[in-house]
């Protein structure tokens, strides 16, 4: 009886130390609003949440997402309290502080107008004729000509009055973040009735980023690299942001 007992305890001591020696390890990555991206309104936290977290999952990484406003998060993981953020632009100050992926996603601004009543141009100075509406305190591609007094974008305090003037016809267009503005119509029950122009305004990569004062920081960002390879190269990222901007994320 006794051999068994202690055949049974040596069984058990080794059960427990394999499942420790292959447990994940656990990643804190601060994140944000910024819907359909990131929004822990949104399902799984917004694709790219989604995304960020399946590809640090593939590598071995149990990922916890700590919401808290952009600059609180951005201060916290620059002092190293969290190992990473995301989605961030690459700029010389913040690489000082930060070790950045390779690029994660594109970002594309468009012109979003009527199904029906498309917007012709070909250069930007060609908008000058039409009534655009934007946002007071968003920077545009169009900022510059806009100081000039060569476009006038009619700009007020929330986007989703824009649209609603855009879809009654007191607007010609929309300036706005491609995957932002098919968050907002498919939200208010626009899509079909507004599309972007299938002419893109600018666009602009953007990463994931990774605290030099993180013990991890190499070794997380370079995990981060190989499994972004491997999602990128299956698909994942198209897939997530096609569904993304059919408005599948939307909780109903």
């Amino acid at each position: 009886m006794t051999r068994v007992i202690k055949r049974i305890l040596i069984l058990l001591s080794f059960t427990v130390f394999s499942f420790s020696a292959f447990a994940a390890e656990k990643i804190k990555l601060a994140n944000g609003e910024w819907a359909p991206y990131q929004s822990a309104t949104l399902k799984e936290n917004g694709f790219i949440s989604q995304f960020v977290k399946e590809v640090f999952e593939g590598e071995g990484y149990e990922v916890e997402y700590v919401f808290l406003p952009w600059k609180r998060g951005f201060e916290d993981t620059k002092k190293g309290a969290l190992d990473g953020s995301f989605l961030w632009s690459k700029n010389p100050e913040r690489e000082k502080s930060f070790l950045y992926s390779n690029p994660v996603i594109s970002l594309s601004s468009s012109l979003f107008q009527q199904a029906d009543k498309p917007i012709v141009w070909a250069q930007l100075t060609d908008l000058a004729k039409y009534k655009i509406g934007g946002v007071v305190g968003y920077s545009y591609v169009t900022d510059k000509l806009e100081k000039q007094g060569v476009l006038k974008i009619q700009r007020i305090a929330k986007s989703d009055s824009n649209y609603k003037k855009l879809a009654a016809g007191r607007l010609d267009a929309v300036i706005e973040d491609t995957d932002v503005g098919f968050e907002a119509i498919n939200r208010l029950g626009l899509a079909g009735k507004i599309v972007p122009n299938d002419k893109e305004l600018s666009a602009r990569e953007y990463f994931v980023i990774i605290s030099k004062n993180s013990p991890r920081a190499q070794e997380l960002l370079e995990a981060f690299n190989r499994g972004l390879a491997k999602a990128q190269a299956a698909g994942k990222l198209k897939q997530y942001r096609e569904a993304s901007n059919k408005g599948e994320y939307l909780k109903k």
